[in-house]
């Protein structure tokens, strides 16, 4: 069997010492050695290359020309196939190809973004993920919940990765970044949009009182947590009585979104989505949007002229 040399620092070797009678230490540096490698070479197949070096075409351009975004992306849905399906897979092959080690990763909740999460790929990877919602669990809809999605996620990129549960201590620290100094996007929030009723299931996560109070101040969509009046304006962020959060204000979405280090991505597909993906763009709270074609066509139908934030 050939062997090789590697270099420990001194507190992993101080840590590797208490368990070498116990565990296989050679067993484990060459299935993480494996897993590191594979995913590199995996990064080299045909199919991913083709991903990286695609080129926008005339709709992405524009879309990115109209809203001010780093990047935009239409997916072709195939007849038969899951506009959703097809969006998550997409994104999830963007997260794919740009998380790495020191990467920082919120995810909001929604089936969308569950869509995406499903089809990430494992890695293990020193990435720090933040789960961006209310409450601890969604008691209409388990598996979209924030708290679910990072779970997820954490599996996925364990056993290097880290991740803060909505109300975590850390949220606030996580997110309190340096300067841009890179154009190499190490910063990623995850999101689609939706509208805002009574009956919807994230209503009744809010609970009566609060999504009466939004209701009564004109709310009918949100993305990421930012809610949007009849009249397209943002309305004032909800306070869960009780309840844990973890929200970043629509300043913070903006802010980020002008940083050539960050990806803000809406995720959203169909025509139910316009409105709000609309608004979205027009607050600059994104600067990533990966959609179908016919959102994108309703966009483009709407706006001629380069977004202005007003």
């Amino acid at each position: 069997m050939a062997r090789l040399n590697i270099y420990l620092p001194d507190d992993l070797h101080e840590l590797a010492s208490r368990w070498r009678r116990t565990l296989n230490l050679s067993e484990i540096c060459a299935r993480a050695l494996r897993e590191e490698l594979s995913a590199v070479e995996s990064s080299r197949t045909t199919i991913n290359l083709s991903s990286v070096v695609r080129k926008s075409s005339s709709v992405e351009e524009r879309l990115a020309h109209v809203f001010a975004l780093q990047e935009a992306f239409v997916v072709e849905v195939p007849a038969k196939r899951s506009t959703r399906d097809e969006l998550g897979a997409f994104a999830a092959g963007y997260l794919d190809r740009w998380l790495c080690d020191g990467s920082l990763l919120a995810i909001a909740g929604g089936r969308q973004t569950w869509s995406v999460i499903r089809n990430l790929s494992p890695r293990n990877l020193r990435v720090n993920i933040v789960a961006l919602g209310y409450g601890q669990h969604d008691p209409v809809a388990l598996h979209t919940h924030p708290n679910t999605l990072l779970t997820l996620a954490w599996l996925l990129y364990a056993p290097r990765a880290q991740a803060h549960l909505v109300g975590s201590s850390k949220f606030k620290e996580s997110w309190e970044l340096s300067d841009a100094t890179d154009i190499t996007p190490k910063y990623f929030v995850i999101a689609s949009c939706s509208m805002f009723s009574a009956g919807s299931p994230f209503a009744e996560l809010l609970g009566k009182d609060v999504s009466n109070k939004l209701l009564n101040e004109g709310v009918i969509g949100d993305f990421a947590y930012t809610f949007f009046k009849k009249d397209g304006g943002v309305a004032s962020a909800p306070i869960v009585s009780g309840a844990e959060q973890s929200v970043m204000s629509a300043e913070t979405l903006r802010s980020l979104s002008q940083r050539s280090d960050a990806r803000v991505i809406m995720i959203a597909g169909g025509d139910e989505k316009a409105l709000v993906a609309e608004w979205a763009l027009k607050h600059r709270l994104c600067n990533t949007l990966i959609t179908d074609s016919d959102l994108a066509a309703k966009l483009l139908a709407n706006r001629e002229v380069p977004a202005n934030g007003d």
